[in-house]
């Protein structure tokens, strides 16, 4: 005789992100077992000498969960471009489990602040919320690392980035970060969902040592190799 906990088991809860095909009431993840095995995971160890030398001046480790391929794409690009800020609640975890790994296989100290890698105003209201926010705030709660909302702010918009040429678009965006709060002798982390060239993180990074802090970290969701089609910064 099947009992009710085995029929409820059985009895789709929701679709899968990735695959659109019903959940079972196991598969609490936000995935299917096959997409959630299937995800393109990086192993916990820092990728930022993998990143342009331009990058690698400044901050410490650079952590992140994904690759960037097709599954992950599809993901940052529900959660940023199709109004799906919910995906957070999925996304998190994948992240946190992966920090606790690489922390523990660096034997680094956790961060004494978590922030987020703000955006433009111009991105603001065609997005209505900041991913990168999203995200920060939920994997330090998962972590127990305090968050600081608003800590980072651009300088100006990004809009004219395109009429530059390679190097002045890199000086432009390290320039373009401002930390509005002292950071005096803390260890920070910020988070992005993706990074690519690492301007972004390099321009968080230097806004934050010149407010004091004295180690800085990248977190994301994905990692974009630099050299790889379809970048995203």
């Amino acid at each position: 005789m099947v009992t009710l906990p085995q029929l409820l088991a059985k009895l789709p809860l929701a679709c899968c992100w990735l695959c659109a095909e019903p959940l079972l009431a196991h598969e609490r993840l936000g995935f299917c077992r096959t997409c959630y095995s299937d995800l393109p995971r990086l192993p916990p160890s820092c990728v930022h000498w993998r990143a342009p030398a331009q990058a690698q001046a400044l901050g410490r480790h650079w952590f992140a969960a994904l690759a960037w391929q097709a599954d992950s794409r599809q993901l940052v690009q529900d959660f940023k471009f199709r109004r799906r800020p919910d995906l957070v609640h999925w996304l998190a975890p994948i992240l946190a489990a992966q920090l606790q790994a690489c922390y523990r296989q660096q034997g680094a100290e956790w961060p004494d602040l978590v922030v987020a890698m703000p955006m433009s105003r111009s991105r603001w209201r065609q997005r209505g919320y900041n991913q990168a926010a999203l995200l920060a705030q939920e994997v330090a709660e998962l972590l127990q690392v305090p968050f600081a909302a608003g800590m980072l702010r651009r300088l100006h918009d990004e809009a004219k980035q395109h009429q530059l040429g390679r190097q002045a678009r890199w000086q432009n965006m390290v320039e373009s970060l401002h930390c509005t709060r002292s950071v005096e002798g803390l260890s920070v982390a910020v988070v992005d969902d993706v990074i690519t060239t690492g301007a972004s993180m390099t321009a968080a990074t230097a806004a934050l040592l010149r407010r004091g802090a004295t180690v800085v970290d990248a977190w994301a969701l994905c990692f974009n190799e630099p050299h790889a089609p379809g970048q995203v910064e």
